[in-house]
Parts: structure tokens; C-alpha cells; sequence
């Protein structure tokens, strides 16, 4: 159960545990001395994940499994750090329900043969529902014998020590997210039954996840892939995220936007003076080269946008963006959203261009 009433201000005190760093790196990329140049990206496992036997002592979960999906064919096999709890409950079900990596690479297809097939793969991330397991021990098998060659001469044992140091990297990353959790509340949403985590501050309650309530002919997963609504949220137009919050929730007004951004920094000078806190509210994953480091709980993906292009639209930027509508104030006509770019320091606000351009909703309560 998560635990009601808590302040989010607790997370402030995690330590990053378990890295070969004297400091943490601050993306995945820079392990392999390419900060800003790495991907993250999503992949379905092909049959089934085999589970074989756990041990307690160390939480060692071993795994294999098949990935053939666009330019990522090969064989996966490791460990992953599991609490026993989760081993004795739905575990296993669950990750084979879900069958989705995450997959930690430098996204350039190279032709091996008659394949174009990514190889210089970093690490790999099993989701199970909404939460990520990083593989310990990875070891990877190209279907492609020549690619299987190029890895073994590029990869396999030059990058190994590095490989777990994002390993490490990972875990850290996603026992923080737990942290995040267990230091939450939970709303349902009765219009669906989605569950959405929540956070207070300042006496006010934000609904901590994008919103996910399907507006027809409103609102989009990013490039109608189901999978990026699950873990992001969908892309709303204005009209839409009008629709988007559940019973007893509302669309951030724009006052209610800085408000919060006042109370999480403790900066009273305007949020433009405030200095680097943009990564503080940037999730850890989710983002070209790594994340933020998600200090306040307020957990923004990079979600990407959907642009109005003639009568229909293109999705773009996942992995370097993420912008949420805010509502009018009154009668003003004047519509912002609110902004986090890959590369910026601090969370903007601009005018938006127009409001059929589709943005992630985060929703304050109040109706």
C-alpha cells in the first residue's frame, strides 16, 4: 500500500548508492564518454521470459529472453535485483504480460548482411507493469553472425566493466523511483479505473504521472504506439486536456504552475531566476541520454508533442521535450505551456502556437 499523508520533500535525502563513481554520472551516456549522444529506447520482447531459479541471499533474479523488433535481434540472458517479496507474488506474470525492454544504446542501424541491425547496445531495462529492472551480467547473442562478430570484437569484453557500471547506474535510478512511490499517494480514476500517483505541496495536491484518460479525436499516444501512453501519458490538445483531469481535479491554472514551482524550489525571484532546477524535476529515465535526477517526485517523462500539420499532425521530439497545458486565468485569453527541454536548466513558459498542438496534462485538485 502507499503510504498516505507523506511529503515529498523527503526524497531530497537520497543518496546515490552502489556506483564505481566517486560522483554519479549525471546521464547514462557519459559512462561511455558520450554524454547527450545516447538513446533509450522501447523494444517488445518476442515469446516468452523465462524465469529460472531465484536466491535470496543478494535478491538475484535470473532471466532470459528473445528481442526481435525492428533493427534489435538477439538473445538476452542476466540477472536482475528483485526483493523476494515481489519474486513470491505476481512477478513473473506480470513481466510476461508486460513483455517490453528498455533498451540503454546508440540508436545507428548498421548493415550486417541483409539486416540493418542496432549492435552498440549499452545496457537493457525489463519492465514489469510500470516498474524497470536492470540486467546485471548482461550477456547478449546476435541472431546475425556477423553482427555476433562485431560485438564480440567491438563490445563484449572491452565495455564490460562499463556495462556494469550502468547497471549500477540503472538500480540506483529505480530503487530512487520506488523511494518516489512508497513516499506517495494514489487516486483512481472512476471514468477508467487508471490508478495516477500523487504528491502534495504545499497543501495542494498534484497528480504526479501524465494523464492518460482517452478524449476521442482529442488526444494521441505518442506515434498510436499503446505502449508510450502506458509509460508517458497521452499527447492532449487543448480542448482535450480541458476533459483530461478526473473528478475532483483540475487543469493547473497558470498561477497554479508557478505556485508550484515557487513551493518546490523555495525561489521567490520568478522561476526564470531560479537558477538549475530543471533535472531536479526531470525523471531519471525517459530522456535522450538519461534524466534528471527526480528530487521532488514530480516525475516528468519526455513525452514528446504532437504538431498540427495541414489536417492532420506529427509526433515529435520523445526523448527531448515535454511540455503540459495550463489553463486560462479568467477571462484572459492567453494560453502557456509549460516546458522542459533535454538540454535546459530550467522549466519555461511559453505562448502556445496553437491549440490543436497536443501537449501532456498534469492535473491540481480542485474542480
Amino acid at each position: 500500500m502507499l503510504k498516505n499523508g507523506c511529503k515529498i520533500f523527503s526524497l531530497l535525502g537520497f543518496v546515490f548508492v552502489g556506483s564505481s563513481f566517486a560522483l554519479p554520472p549525471r546521464t547514462w551516456d557519459a559512462i561511455f564518454d558520450a554524454e547527450g549522444s545516447g538513446d533509450y529506447v522501447s523494444a517488445k520482447v518476442d515469446g516468452q521470459i523465462r524465469f529460472f531459479k531465484y536466491t535470496y541471499y543478494g535478491e538475484v533474479q535470473p532471466i532470459a529472453f528473445t528481442v526481435n523488433d525492428g533493427n534489435f535481434s538477439f538473445v538476452v540472458s542476466g540477472n536482475l535485483k528483485v526483493p523476494s517479496d515481489k519474486v513470491e507474488g505476481d512477478f513473473y506474470a506480470t513481466c510476461n504480460k508486460t513483455k517490453e525492454v528498455w533498451i540503454s544504446c546508440f540508436n545507428r542501424p548498421q548493415k550486417f548482411g541483409k539486416e540493418n541491425l542496432v549492435v552498440d547496445i549499452k545496457g537493457i531495462d525489463i519492465a514489469c507493469d510500470d516498474d524497470l529492472y536492470a540486467i546485471k551480467d548482461l550477456r547478449i547473442k546476435f541472431k546475425n553472425e556477423t553482427a555476433q562478430k562485431w560485438w564480440n570484437t567491438k563490445f563484449e569484453d572491452k565495455e564490460k566493466f562499463k556495462r556494469k557500471q550502468l547497471a549500477d547506474f540503472r538500480i540506483a535510478e529505480q530503487e530512487q523511483r520506488i523511494a518516489v512511490k512508497e513516499a506517495s499517494s494514489e487516486i483512481v480514476d472512476s471514468r477508467d479505473g487508471k490508478a495516477y500517483r500523487t504528491i502534495k505541496i504545499e497543501g495542494r495536491t498534484w497528480i504526479a504521472q501524465n494523464m492518460n484518460y482517452n478524449v476521442p479525436n482529442e488526444s494521441w499516444c505518442y506515434e498510436d504506439n499503446d505502449s508510450y501512453c502506458e509509460r508517458g501519458g497521452r499527447l492532449y490538445t487543448l480542448e482535450g486536456a480541458r476533459e483530461a483531469c478526473p473528478k475532483g481535479f483540475h487543469l493547473p491554472r497558470d498561477r497554479e504552475w508557478q505556485d508550484m514551482l515557487t513551493s518546490l524550489t523555495q525561489c521567490y525571484d520568478g522561476v526564470q531566476n531560479c537558477g538549475a532546477f530543471g533535472a531536479k524535476l526531470k525523471a531519471k529515465t525517459g530522456w535522450h541520454g538519461g534524466g534528471g535526477s527526480d528530487d521532488y517526485g514530480f516525475t516528468v517523462f519526455s513525452s514528446g508533442r504532437r504538431d498540427v500539420v495541414g489536417k492532420g499532425g506529427r509526433f515529435v521530439d520523445m526523448g527531448e521535450y515535454a511540455a503540459f497545458w495550463s489553463a486560462q486565468n479568467g477571462r484572459n485569453e492567453t494560453i502557456w505551456i509549460w516546458v522542459l527541454g533535454r538540454m535546459g536548466d530550467n522549466m519555461v513558459r511559453e505562448l502556445a502556437p496553437s491549440k490543436k498542438q497536443a501537449y501532456s496534462v498534469r492535473c491540481i485538485d480542485g474542480d
